[in-house]
């Protein structure tokens, strides 16, 4: 019988270590921007399931098209999701707000 499937938990979200590792200290004085780049990636290592709001979709479709258009730049819904996503979590200070401003 095969054995289920190891979600990840709190620890794993929070450091940029293997899956399941303890989340690395940061060090005095590290701050997001000197974190290593994920650069674009050829393919997603990962697969997950976001839900969007049909707007939302809309707007990431317009800028795959235009980057495609405007700058002859072939990028996947994909690899635009996790560039933002990355810049999003190297200064989380607007995250944080945005999503506590909706919470309110």
């Amino acid at each position: 019988m095969p054995r289920k499937l190891k979600l990840p938990d709190a620890a794993d979200f929070f450091s940029l270590s293997e899956p399941g590792a303890a989340p690395a200290a940061p060090e005095a004085g590290a701050s997001p921007e000197l974190l290593p780049s994920l650069g674009l990636p050829e393919a997603p290592t990962e697969k997950v399931t976001l839900y969007l709001h049909p707007l939302l979709l809309r707007r990431l479709e317009l800028y795959k098209a235009q980057l495609l258009v405007e700058h002859n730049l072939k990028a996947s819904r994909s690899q635009i999701v996790e560039f933002l996503l990355e810049q999003g979590l190297r200064q989380p200070e607007p995250l944080i707000e945005g999503l506590l401003a909706r919470a309110e």
